[in-house]
């Protein structure tokens, strides 16, 4: 039956779900961390973030067919179960425990939020109209996001009081459990059994890349998140200073207000442009960030590129879904998987400190990542023009 109407009763547990979703992504921040305490270990620590972005390609499309079979709601609680066993792991082991645990937590979160992803958004498409579902979905980010904004004063306040960052594991731990059991004991609606049609098959999903507008908008997500994760991992490393994290709270504070404002622009300008100027900007404050040494100027970029980084997710994926609608599963599930390319950032950037003995030069690969984003804006937005003069021009006026 299609709905109509926003019951706000089922709404509250499935955002807590976004907000469940942003613990991933506190894997690139505290890794900065971690490598104090591994000295030693330092190359190993740069590929925590893989463990938790690998699962996106592996398991995306296969989660999605169990989906099909045990439901949305059991396959968020599943997610709910491995992110909690995933941050406790690592804490239960002890503060001078080996580096592995860290490793074995971090795949674990890495394969609940894979769960929770492909869950949580179907989850809200049965509670909300389908003309609403966009604004809906940017509420959902704005939980996400908001997740991320609290974990650096959260971190520093705990290191403040304890001398450690560590119980922040625990608290976002026992957070999932009481998200996972208020989902629980909340009556989401499910599809009929009948209506949850055959999965998209990971094939069926790569297939779309022979379509140019799908190729080039997935290829864009995948550089989209990989910068955003190469962001998180520098960050907090640009600064030589302990309370450097809370460049991380002003990069998510901005892309919350960057959302907000995206929202209400999108509804006046054409997204693909907005895009476009957005990326630009990002490339040009990417730039800048080689330079500055300043510590408010450093604070101020980082915030202004939050901002820049804020509807990108959401234009790429409208895009893509504009182009194929009688294929938005198999849309949804390629864009899922392209998640995984925050596995490669990590790695990637820690060498090129490595390499170069220069925190700044891991800013190349995030500027690549941009610069993708930039042509992919441009291509998209002249592509968009041509089809509105095709038709201006060819198809004749019916009287």
């Amino acid at each position: 039956m299609k709905r109509t109407f926003v019951d706000k009763r089922l709404l509250g547990p499935v955002l807590m779900g976004f907000f469940i979703m942003g613990f991933c992504d506190i894997v690139a921040p505290i890794s900065g961390r971690i490598a104090v305490d591994y000295p030693l270990h330092t190359e190993a620590v740069n590929f925590l973030p893989t463990m938790v972005f690998l699962w996106f390609l592996l398991l995306s499309a296969p989660m999605a067919g169990v989906m099909n079979r045990i439901g949305r709601k059991a396959m968020a609680l599943l997610g709910y179960g491995f992110t909690a066993a995933g941050l406790l792991i690592p804490y239960a082991a002890g503060a001078d425990c080996g580096l592995e645990w860290y490793f074995v937590g971090f795949g674990l979160l890495g394969i609940g939020n894979t769960a929770v992803q492909v869950a949580v958004n179907p989850l809200l498409a049965t509670i909300v109209p389908a003309e609403r579902m966009t604004s809906y979905l940017t509420v959902g980010q704005i939980f996400r996001n908001t997740s991320l904004l609290l974990m650096a004063p959260l971190l520093t306040a705990l290191v403040a009081v304890t001398g450690s960052w560590r119980l922040l594991l625990p608290i976002y731990a026992l957070l999932t459990v009481a998200g996972g059991i208020w989902l629980q004991r909340t009556a989401v609606p499910e599809p009929p059994r009948a209506a949850r049609a055959k999965a998209a098959g990971a094939m069926d999903c790569f297939r779309l890349l022979a379509r140019p507008i799908v190729a080039i908008c997935a290829v864009g997500v995948a550089a989209f998140i990989a910068a955003d994760v190469g962001i998180g991992f520098l960050s907090s490393r640009l600064l030589d200073n302990p309370d450097s994290i809370l460049t991380t709270t002003g990069f998510y504070a901005c892309r919350i207000v960057g959302t907000l404002v995206g929202a209400w622009l999108l509804v006046r300008y054409s997204d693909v442009r907005y895009l476009l100027w957005n990326m630009c900007g990002a490339l040009l404050l990417c730039l800048a960030l080689i330079f500055v040494r300043s510590e408010a100027a450093v604070y101020l970029l980082i915030g202004m590129l939050g901002f820049a980084m804020a509807c990108v997710f959401a234009t790429l994926y409208a895009e893509a879904t504009r182009s194929e609608p009688e294929r938005t599963n198999e849309v949804a599930g390629l864009m899922i998987l392209m998640i995984s390319a925050g596995a490669i950032s990590g790695p990637v950037v820690g060498s090129l400190v490595a390499w170069s003995g220069n925190v700044r030069s891991g800013l190349a690969f995030v500027i690549v990542c941009i610069g993708y984003l930039v042509w992919a804006a441009w291509f998209l937005g002249r592509k968009r023009t041509a089809e509105r003069m095709e038709k201006h021009n060819f198809v004749p006026n019916k009287k």
